[in-house]
């Protein structure tokens, strides 16, 4: 049988899959302990940590927990993509070259101080996709809306710069044409998680909107559009060549798209949308390397489109090329 890293199978995209991840969590950033630092508010009125913090205040104090879980988040996430762009037949062909696609796109976060919560944000961000993407169907879907909206909420704890993101649930509401209904309940998810914070603060002894006033402190910290230009130079090409290639992955999807199903387009047409949400928290202060975690979904969703509808021949040599270019930014 000839190989094609197109058309991968389960069995050798999950190989590649657990060998990428294995190379990846053996060059993670290494730190000491630091004290988990409040921003704007006083701990007298905050007795609850930030969630971000918390997760690196873990990391730092728990390296093999944290290696364990991480390495554990981004086989469940690549897994999910997976599974759902088999499912869906989103490109027209069975194919599970989405996971190790998605472990490429997370080697450009393992170098970086805040890789944990990285993690856990990405994985939080593929679940909110996957409910959005699952409620396409007839008739209501209110667990799933719920859900997504749930997920986006907890990804804003984690990571408060990831505020463009909230985007993503009325686009999804619009693209696969949720009822109001459902809108409501997918507003009731999304409020869920930050009034149970400030229940949480509140009953620990603290103020209400403490927590809110730290996430809008911790958004606004840093300089405007300049974040990714404090980068390293090879941070700096590995998210401009995975944008470059996501830019592709889109025209040629919509030169094409007449020949996928309804689902398939609407959900790539969404995968699109976010990339561009992901690409604006670039844009706010201190913009963060670990960012590019977020950006990991909508391009294990688009970056397909690319391999499938180039030529063979240039498939066989542009996928061992970002292979060997996500190993080259972890040593250099």
């Amino acid at each position: 049988m000839r190989l094609n890293f197109a058309r991968q199978p389960l069995i050798p995209a999950f190989l590649s899959l657990v060998l990428l991840l294995v190379v990846a969590l053996c060059h993670t950033a290494s730190g000491t302990i630091a004290p988990i630092l409040r921003v704007g508010v006083d701990q007298a009125v905050l007795p609850i940590p930030a969630p971000g913090a918390a997760l690196e205040a873990f990391r730092l104090a728990h390296p093999n927990w944290a290696h364990t879980i991480g390495g554990f988040l981004i086989l469940f996430s690549a897994m999910t993509i997976g599974r759902m762009t088999a499912r869906f037949k989103l490109y027209g062909i069975n194919t599970f070259v989405a996971m190790p696609l998605y472990a490429l796109c997370m080697m450009g976060i393992v170098r970086s101080e805040w890789w944990f919560s990285g993690l856990v944000a990405s994985t939080l961000l593929t679940l909110a996709v996957k409910n959005f993407c699952y409620s396409f169907r007839n008739g209501f879907s209110f667990d799933a809306t719920f859900r997504g909206g749930m997920y986006l909420a907890l990804l804003l704890l984690v990571e408060p710069k990831s505020a463009p993101l909230l985007l993503a649930l009325p686009i999804a509401l619009m693209q696969f044409r949720r009822a109001t209904r459902e809108s409501l309940v997918a507003l009731g998810g999304l409020l869920l998680p930050p009034l149970t914070l400030g229940y949480l603060n509140w009953a620990l002894g603290g103020s209400f909107i403490a927590p809110f006033v730290e996430l809008y402190h911790r958004f606004m910290q840093g300089e405007w559009l300049t974040g990714m230009l404090h980068a390293p130079l090879t941070e700096q090409i590995f998210c401009g060549v995975l944008l470059l290639l996501n830019l592709l992955s889109i025209a040629l999807f919509l030169a094409n798209s007449y020949t996928l199903s309804t689902r398939s387009r609407h959900t790539l047409l969404y995968a699109s949308y976010l990339l561009l949400l992901t690409v604006a928290t670039f844009l706010l202060p201190a913009g963060s390397i670990a960012r590019v975690a977020l950006l990991a979904v909508p391009s294990a969703l688009l970056l397909p489109v690319l391999l499938i509808r180039i030529r063979r021949s240039i498939t066989q040599i542009l996928y061992p090329l970002l292979v060997m270019a996500a190993l080259a930014s972890l040593y250099f």
